[in-house]
Protein backbone atom coordinates (compact mmCIF):
# COMPACT_ATOMS: atom_id res chain seq x y z
CA UNK A 1 0.00 0.00 0.00
CA UNK A 2 1.16 3.12 -0.72
CA UNK A 3 0.74 6.72 0.96
CA UNK A 4 -0.37 5.49 4.41
CA UNK A 5 -0.78 7.46 7.49
CA UNK A 6 0.77 5.65 10.37
CA UNK A 7 0.23 7.02 14.08
CA UNK A 8 0.80 5.02 17.21
CA UNK A 9 -2.56 4.98 19.86
CA UNK A 10 0.00 4.62 23.14
CA UNK A 11 0.80 0.95 22.25
CA UNK A 12 0.54 -0.28 18.51
CA UNK A 13 0.93 1.55 15.13
CA UNK A 14 -2.02 1.95 12.99
CA UNK A 15 -2.06 2.33 9.34
CA UNK A 16 -4.58 4.42 7.52
CA UNK A 17 -5.12 3.85 3.93
CA UNK A 18 -5.54 6.40 1.41
CA UNK A 19 -9.43 6.58 0.52
CA UNK A 20 -11.09 9.26 -1.33
CA UNK A 21 -13.07 11.51 0.23
CA UNK A 22 -15.08 14.78 -0.78
CA UNK A 23 -13.47 16.92 -3.10
CA UNK A 24 -15.64 19.12 -3.66
CA UNK A 25 -16.85 23.34 -2.18
CA UNK A 26 -17.14 23.05 1.11
CA UNK A 27 -20.19 25.41 1.94
CA UNK A 28 -18.61 27.92 5.06
CA UNK A 29 -21.67 28.59 7.56
CA UNK A 30 -23.22 32.60 7.13
CA UNK A 31 -21.75 35.01 9.65
CA UNK A 32 -23.64 35.89 12.62
CA UNK A 33 -25.29 38.74 13.40
CA UNK A 34 -23.71 40.94 15.63
CA UNK A 35 -25.42 41.78 19.05
CA UNK A 36 -25.39 44.31 21.75
CA UNK A 37 -23.84 43.34 24.93
CA UNK A 38 -25.01 44.98 28.06
CA UNK A 39 -22.67 45.04 30.82
CA UNK A 40 -23.42 46.39 34.27
CA UNK A 41 -20.45 48.71 35.42
CA UNK A 42 -19.23 50.32 38.85
CA UNK A 43 -22.06 53.30 40.13
CA UNK A 44 -21.78 57.10 39.76
CA UNK A 45 -19.01 58.24 42.17
CA UNK A 46 -20.57 58.87 45.46
CA UNK A 47 -20.66 62.19 47.39
CA UNK A 48 -18.16 62.59 49.73
CA UNK A 49 -19.05 62.49 53.41
CA UNK A 50 -18.28 65.84 55.61
CA UNK A 51 -15.40 65.67 57.82
CA UNK A 52 -15.03 67.69 60.68
CA UNK A 53 -11.56 68.86 61.81
CA UNK A 54 -10.41 69.97 65.52
CA UNK A 55 -9.55 73.63 63.85
CA UNK A 56 -12.72 73.92 62.54
CA UNK A 57 -15.14 72.72 64.86
CA UNK A 58 -19.61 73.36 63.93
CA UNK A 59 -21.09 75.71 66.92
CA UNK A 60 -24.21 73.87 68.28
CA UNK A 61 -26.18 76.23 66.14
CA UNK A 62 -24.30 75.27 62.78
CA UNK A 63 -25.13 71.40 63.56
CA UNK A 64 -29.20 72.09 64.44
CA UNK A 65 -29.48 74.50 61.42
CA UNK A 66 -28.14 71.61 59.34
CA UNK A 67 -30.27 69.19 60.72
CA UNK A 68 -33.63 71.11 60.02
CA UNK A 69 -32.66 71.42 56.47
CA UNK A 70 -31.31 67.58 55.99
CA UNK A 71 -34.96 66.90 57.43
CA UNK A 72 -36.45 69.40 54.87
CA UNK A 73 -34.55 68.48 52.03
CA UNK A 74 -35.47 66.38 49.02
CA UNK A 75 -34.54 62.58 49.14
CA UNK A 76 -31.16 61.91 47.08
CA UNK A 77 -31.78 59.86 44.50
CA UNK A 78 -30.29 56.58 43.94
CA UNK A 79 -27.44 55.81 42.62
CA UNK A 80 -27.76 54.30 39.09
CA UNK A 81 -25.55 51.72 37.35
CA UNK A 82 -23.86 52.84 34.46
CA UNK A 83 -24.81 50.12 31.62
CA UNK A 84 -21.53 49.53 29.13
CA UNK A 85 -22.07 48.35 25.78
CA UNK A 86 -20.25 46.11 23.43
CA UNK A 87 -20.78 44.85 19.64
CA UNK A 88 -20.49 41.00 19.93
CA UNK A 89 -21.84 37.88 18.36
CA UNK A 90 -23.67 35.09 20.00
CA UNK A 91 -20.87 32.35 19.32
CA UNK A 92 -18.23 34.65 20.98
CA UNK A 93 -20.55 35.02 24.16
CA UNK A 94 -20.72 31.33 23.99
CA UNK A 95 -17.29 30.93 24.13
CA UNK A 96 -17.19 33.30 26.93
CA UNK A 97 -19.20 31.77 28.46
CA UNK A 98 -17.93 28.40 28.31
CA UNK A 99 -14.43 29.28 29.42
CA UNK A 100 -16.15 30.94 32.68
CA UNK A 101 -17.80 27.35 33.40
CA UNK A 102 -14.94 25.23 33.30
CA UNK A 103 -15.25 23.14 36.34
CA UNK A 104 -18.96 23.26 36.65
CA UNK A 105 -21.18 19.83 36.64
CA UNK A 106 -22.70 19.53 33.02
CA UNK A 107 -26.20 20.33 34.01
CA UNK A 108 -24.47 23.45 35.96
CA UNK A 109 -22.52 24.22 33.06
CA UNK A 110 -25.60 24.28 30.45
CA UNK A 111 -27.92 26.31 33.13
CA UNK A 112 -25.11 29.08 33.65
CA UNK A 113 -24.59 29.28 29.52
CA UNK A 114 -28.47 28.90 28.75
CA UNK A 115 -28.62 32.18 31.16
CA UNK A 116 -25.83 34.68 29.74
CA UNK A 117 -27.22 33.32 25.92
CA UNK A 118 -31.17 33.78 26.08
CA UNK A 119 -31.89 37.78 26.34
CA UNK A 120 -29.61 36.98 22.77
CA UNK A 121 -33.08 34.67 21.62
CA UNK A 122 -36.42 35.33 20.57
CA UNK A 123 -37.96 31.78 22.52
CA UNK A 124 -36.47 29.02 24.80
CA UNK A 125 -36.74 26.82 21.87
CA UNK A 126 -34.32 28.51 19.27
CA UNK A 127 -31.83 29.21 22.20
CA UNK A 128 -31.86 25.43 23.46
CA UNK A 129 -31.56 24.01 19.29
CA UNK A 130 -28.63 26.32 19.24
CA UNK A 131 -27.44 25.62 22.92
CA UNK A 132 -27.07 21.80 21.67
CA UNK A 133 -25.58 22.04 18.66
CA UNK A 134 -22.73 24.32 20.13
CA UNK A 135 -22.36 21.90 23.01
CA UNK A 136 -22.07 19.08 20.83
CA UNK A 137 -19.56 20.54 18.46
CA UNK A 138 -17.76 21.25 21.75
CA UNK A 139 -17.26 18.00 22.82
CA UNK A 140 -16.50 16.76 19.57
CA UNK A 141 -13.43 19.17 19.25
CA UNK A 142 -12.38 18.65 22.43
CA UNK A 143 -12.60 14.86 21.76
CA UNK A 144 -10.80 14.97 18.40
CA UNK A 145 -8.30 17.54 19.63
CA UNK A 146 -7.44 14.97 22.94
CA UNK A 147 -7.14 12.13 20.48
CA UNK A 148 -4.45 14.06 18.22
CA UNK A 149 -2.23 15.07 20.80
CA UNK A 150 -2.33 11.83 22.59
CA UNK A 151 -1.25 10.52 18.76
CA UNK A 152 1.83 13.08 18.13
CA UNK A 153 2.91 12.27 21.87
CA UNK A 154 3.30 8.49 21.39
CA UNK A 155 4.58 8.84 17.95
CA UNK A 156 7.72 11.22 19.03
CA UNK A 157 7.99 9.37 22.51
CA UNK A 158 7.78 12.65 24.74
CA UNK A 159 8.67 11.02 28.13
CA UNK A 160 9.25 14.01 30.28
CA UNK A 161 6.15 16.25 32.17
CA UNK A 162 8.06 19.60 32.71
CA UNK A 163 7.14 22.51 34.59
CA UNK A 164 8.75 26.03 33.92
CA UNK A 165 7.54 28.57 36.58
CA UNK A 166 8.05 32.25 36.01
CA UNK A 167 10.63 34.27 38.47
CA UNK A 168 10.40 37.77 38.56
CA UNK A 169 13.82 38.31 40.49
CA UNK A 170 15.25 36.91 36.40
CA UNK A 171 13.62 38.82 33.73
CA UNK A 172 10.50 40.34 33.24
CA UNK A 173 7.32 38.64 32.17
CA UNK A 174 7.44 39.37 28.64
CA UNK A 175 11.11 38.18 28.76
CA UNK A 176 10.49 34.93 30.08
CA UNK A 177 8.16 34.24 27.89
CA UNK A 178 10.56 35.09 25.10
CA UNK A 179 13.52 33.22 26.09
CA UNK A 180 11.82 30.20 27.66
CA UNK A 181 10.29 29.52 23.85
CA UNK A 182 13.47 30.80 21.94
CA UNK A 183 15.66 27.84 24.65
CA UNK A 184 13.42 25.05 23.98
CA UNK A 185 13.47 26.45 20.28
CA UNK A 186 17.54 26.46 20.32
CA UNK A 187 17.63 22.88 22.31
CA UNK A 188 15.04 21.16 19.68
CA UNK A 189 17.32 22.31 16.58
CA UNK A 190 20.77 21.89 17.89
CA UNK A 191 20.11 18.84 20.44
CA UNK A 192 17.39 17.17 19.32
CA UNK A 193 14.76 17.79 22.02
CA UNK A 194 10.68 17.87 20.99
CA UNK A 195 7.95 19.62 23.13
CA UNK A 196 4.75 20.03 23.06
CA UNK A 197 3.11 22.78 25.65
CA UNK A 198 0.54 25.42 26.95
CA UNK A 199 1.05 28.54 29.09
CA UNK A 200 -0.93 28.67 32.44
CA UNK A 201 -1.77 30.78 34.90
CA UNK A 202 -1.91 30.00 38.77
CA UNK A 203 -5.36 30.50 40.34
CA UNK A 204 -3.97 31.28 43.02
CA UNK A 205 -1.06 33.77 42.50
CA UNK A 206 -1.57 34.45 38.89
CA UNK A 207 1.74 33.73 38.49
CA UNK A 208 3.07 32.63 34.62
CA UNK A 209 3.69 29.05 34.14
CA UNK A 210 4.71 26.78 31.09
CA UNK A 211 3.67 22.94 30.72
CA UNK A 212 5.22 20.92 28.42
CA UNK A 213 5.38 17.36 27.92
CA UNK A 214 9.40 16.64 26.47
CA UNK A 215 11.28 14.56 24.02
CA UNK A 216 14.89 14.43 25.47
CA UNK A 217 17.12 12.02 23.09
CA UNK A 218 19.79 10.17 25.67
CA UNK A 219 22.86 12.13 26.82
CA UNK A 220 21.67 15.18 25.73
CA UNK A 221 19.61 15.95 28.69
CA UNK A 222 21.01 19.70 29.66
CA UNK A 223 22.27 20.25 33.46
CA UNK A 224 21.49 17.85 36.19
CA UNK A 225 18.64 16.79 37.35
CA UNK A 226 18.40 17.26 41.35
CA UNK A 227 16.01 16.42 43.89
CA UNK A 228 14.29 19.46 45.85
CA UNK A 229 12.64 19.50 48.95
CA UNK A 230 10.50 22.63 49.97
CA UNK A 231 7.02 23.85 51.27
CA UNK A 232 3.99 23.60 49.15
CA UNK A 233 1.47 27.01 50.16
CA UNK A 234 -1.35 25.45 48.36
CA UNK A 235 -0.98 21.76 49.69
CA UNK A 236 0.39 23.05 53.38
CA UNK A 237 2.52 20.43 53.12
CA UNK A 238 6.28 19.36 52.26
CA UNK A 239 6.80 18.36 48.55
CA UNK A 240 9.75 16.14 47.23
CA UNK A 241 10.54 17.42 42.97
CA UNK A 242 13.05 17.01 40.67
CA UNK A 243 14.07 20.31 39.37
CA UNK A 244 16.75 20.42 36.07
CA UNK A 245 19.72 22.80 37.42
CA UNK A 246 20.22 24.09 33.93
CA UNK A 247 16.76 25.99 33.60
CA UNK A 248 16.81 26.75 37.24
CA UNK A 249 20.05 28.78 36.84
CA UNK A 250 18.40 30.93 33.77
CA UNK A 251 14.75 30.67 34.73
CA UNK A 252 14.05 29.79 38.16
CA UNK A 253 11.72 27.40 39.74
CA UNK A 254 11.12 24.04 37.83
CA UNK A 255 9.75 20.85 37.82
CA UNK A 256 10.95 17.26 36.03
CA UNK A 257 8.34 14.35 36.30
CA UNK A 258 9.71 10.94 33.96
CA UNK A 259 6.56 9.62 31.86
CA UNK A 260 6.74 5.93 33.25
CA UNK A 261 3.26 4.54 32.72
CA UNK A 262 2.81 4.45 36.41
CA UNK A 263 3.38 7.12 38.65
CA UNK A 264 2.84 9.17 35.32
CA UNK A 265 1.09 8.31 31.74
CA UNK A 266 1.15 10.11 28.70
CA UNK A 267 -2.37 10.44 28.68
CA UNK A 268 -2.41 12.10 31.71
CA UNK A 269 0.28 14.65 31.16
CA UNK A 270 -1.79 15.17 27.78
CA UNK A 271 -4.70 15.64 30.00
CA UNK A 272 -2.99 18.54 32.04
CA UNK A 273 -1.58 20.56 29.12
CA UNK A 274 -4.98 20.64 27.23
CA UNK A 275 -7.08 21.35 30.37
CA UNK A 276 -4.99 24.57 30.40
CA UNK A 277 -5.31 25.81 26.74
CA UNK A 278 -9.20 25.06 27.35
CA UNK A 279 -9.30 27.36 30.90
CA UNK A 280 -7.53 30.12 29.27
CA UNK A 281 -8.73 29.94 25.83
CA UNK A 282 -4.50 29.14 24.58
CA UNK A 283 -3.21 26.85 22.09
CA UNK A 284 -0.57 24.75 22.11
CA UNK A 285 2.96 25.20 21.14
CA UNK A 286 4.85 22.19 19.65
CA UNK A 287 8.58 22.34 18.40
CA UNK A 288 8.89 22.36 14.27
CA UNK A 289 8.39 19.12 12.82
CA UNK A 290 6.22 17.70 15.21
CA UNK A 291 3.28 16.24 13.83
CA UNK A 292 0.81 14.02 13.92
CA UNK A 293 1.13 10.82 10.97
CA UNK A 294 4.20 9.69 9.27
CA UNK A 295 3.63 9.48 5.67
CA UNK A 296 4.83 6.04 4.08
CA UNK A 297 4.09 3.11 1.98
CA UNK A 298 3.42 0.33 3.82
CA UNK A 299 4.96 -3.50 3.39
CA UNK A 300 2.17 -6.13 3.57
CA UNK A 301 4.62 -8.55 5.75
CA UNK A 302 4.68 -5.53 7.96
CA UNK A 303 0.51 -6.18 8.70
CA UNK A 304 -0.25 -7.80 11.81
CA UNK A 305 -4.21 -7.33 11.52
CA UNK A 306 -6.74 -5.22 10.62
CA UNK A 307 -7.90 -2.83 12.87
CA UNK A 308 -11.33 -4.06 12.47
CA UNK A 309 -13.00 -7.41 10.84
CA UNK A 310 -15.64 -4.88 8.89
CA UNK A 311 -13.27 -2.50 8.58
CA UNK A 312 -10.03 -2.41 5.34
CA UNK A 313 -9.05 1.20 5.49
CA UNK A 314 -6.79 0.47 9.40
CA UNK A 315 -4.26 -1.65 10.26
CA UNK A 316 -2.09 -2.88 13.03
CA UNK A 317 1.33 -3.18 12.31
CA UNK A 318 4.27 -4.85 13.28
CA UNK A 319 6.71 -2.93 16.02
CA UNK A 320 9.38 -2.50 13.66
CA UNK A 321 7.93 -2.05 10.56
CA UNK A 322 9.49 -0.55 7.78
CA UNK A 323 9.57 3.31 6.67
CA UNK A 324 9.93 4.57 3.46
CA UNK A 325 10.23 8.08 1.88
CA UNK A 326 10.17 8.49 -2.29
CA UNK A 327 9.96 4.73 -2.63
CA UNK A 328 13.25 4.24 -0.85
CA UNK A 329 13.47 2.10 2.47
CA UNK A 330 14.70 4.28 5.23
CA UNK A 331 15.18 1.43 7.95
CA UNK A 332 12.97 0.13 10.72
CA UNK A 333 10.80 2.25 12.94
CA UNK A 334 13.15 4.00 15.44
CA UNK A 335 13.68 7.90 16.38
CA UNK A 336 16.45 8.02 14.24
CA UNK A 337 14.53 6.76 11.50
CA UNK A 338 11.49 9.37 12.09
CA UNK A 339 13.58 12.35 12.04
CA UNK A 340 14.39 11.50 8.10
CA UNK A 341 10.64 10.07 7.29
CA UNK A 342 7.93 12.44 5.70
CA UNK A 343 5.99 13.33 8.13
CA UNK A 344 2.27 15.23 7.97
CA UNK A 345 -1.31 16.40 9.80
Amino acid sequence: MQKCKVYKDGSHYIAIRPTTGYNGIRRKPPPEEPIIVEEPTDGLDKPKEATVTDEQPLQEEQITGQAEQNENAAPMPEEKTKIKRRVSTRADEFLRLYRESIGMKREQQYKYIASGLAPYFVSKEALYKYLERKMENKRRAEVTRRIRCLRRASLHELSYFATFTYDDKKATEAEFEKRLLMTLSNLASRKGWKYMGAWERGGDTDRLHFHAILYIPEDKMMGKLEEKRDYNVKTHRMEERIENSFFQDRFGRNKFELIDGTALTLGTAVSYVLKYIEKTGGRIICSRGMRTFIETDIDNNDIVARLHEDDDKKYVLFDDFKVYRDGKELGEISPGVLSHAKTVN
